[in-house]
């Protein structure tokens, strides 16, 4: 099974100037646990609930911070063609829980979580 027989999650994007409370604020309202940073439609980065967490728990003021101090820059992505197998344990050993999908160019269509890849590998069961 491929990247592309999986249902794609959506992708939030934010500029890399946003304050993390807004990042934040924009997750909770969303329902979502990542947000790609992005400019000029290009990916920078991610951000994640972890990423959020440590930034709080070192204290940053989440209101004065701007998402492109806090993100994972320049990201591992995966392709639509790529095999579901071989993308869950590029995420073990990455020790990630989201990847952005990319097209041929390089753009950001979708996102691929952990929890995604557990349901599919458990209807496959």
């Amino acid at each position: 099974m491929k990247v592309k027989d999986v249902p794609p999650g959506r992708l939030l994007s934010t500029g890399p100037d946003s304050s993390l409370a807004d990042v934040a604020r924009r997750m909770r309202k969303e329902d979502c646990d990542s947000v790609a940073i992005m400019a000029d439609k290009k990916l920078l980065g991610i951000i994640t609930e972890r990423d959020l967490v440590r930034a709080i728990a070192d204290g940053v003021d989440p209101h004065q911070a701007r998402a492109d101090m806090f993100m994972s820059a320049d990201p591992a992505t995966v392709t639509a063609d790529e095999e579901v197998s071989v993308v869950a344990v590029k995420m073990m050993r990455l020790g990630i829980r989201h990847l952005p999908v990319v097209d041929s160019h390089g753009a950001p269509v979708g996102l691929l979580s952990a929890r995604d890849l557990v349901a599919v590998l458990d209807r496959k069961g």
